[in-house]
């Protein structure tokens, strides 16, 4: 089970990488906008918690994987979801910004979803091993 995991939030973040570059390239030919630089600079964030979450993965329970990884999660699901609606309601300038978010809809919205989703999924098999390894040094 661990080496699926393994395998799993290496490709999570290898996905992710890929995501984040063609974003990025999108990014480069949209006129100014607010929502894509602060989008980025979020993900860019996310990217340096996941690499060294998922490369320094072992199979020992540990505290701060998992704590890295639900903020990952809870991060990832502001910036795909709730940023777009804070920026462009709360914006006093005109911008390329709902071009841009029409230009990524389908990695912001679908992909890295399911990246959070398979994320989420991991950080729940980490807490069951936990509880598992608990019960067993009760007994």
């Amino acid at each position: 089970m661990f080496k699926y995991k393994k395998l799993t939030l290496y490709f999570c973040t290898f996905l992710y990488f890929v995501f984040f570059i063609i974003e990025l390239i999108k990014y480069m030919f949209v006129k100014t906008n607010i929502f894509g630089l602060i989008y980025l600079i979020n993900n860019l964030f996310i990217l340096f918690m996941l690499i060294p979450c998922a490369y320094n993965y072992k199979k020992y329970y540990s505290f701060a994987r998992i704590t890295k990884l639900i903020i990952i999660i809870l991060f990832g699901i502001f910036n795909s979801y709730i940023l777009e609606h804070l920026v462009i309601n709360n914006i006093g300038v005109v911008d390329s910004s709902k071009e841009y978010i029409s230009k990524i809809f389908i990695y912001k919205n679908v992909f890295k979803g399911i990246i959070y989703f398979i994320i989420s999924i991991i950080t729940v098999f980490e807490f069951k091993v936990d509880k598992l390894l608990k019960s067993i040094r009760k007994e």
